[in-house]
């Protein structure tokens, strides 16, 4: 549906963890679409 989505990465260096928020600008719902996304970057940076 071509929605725009936010994305924050905050890497913590302590820990070695990298936190990921991610949300859509407007709507309650895209099906898991936004998850799959940030899944694939996950893959990709691994």
């Amino acid at each position: 549906m071509r929605y725009i989505d936010d994305v924050e990465f905050l890497y913590d260096q302590s820990t070695g963890i990298t936190h990921v928020r991610s949300a859509s600008r407007i709507g309650y719902s895209d099906l898991g679409a936004n998850r799959n996304r940030i899944e694939g970057i996950r893959e990709l940076l691994q």
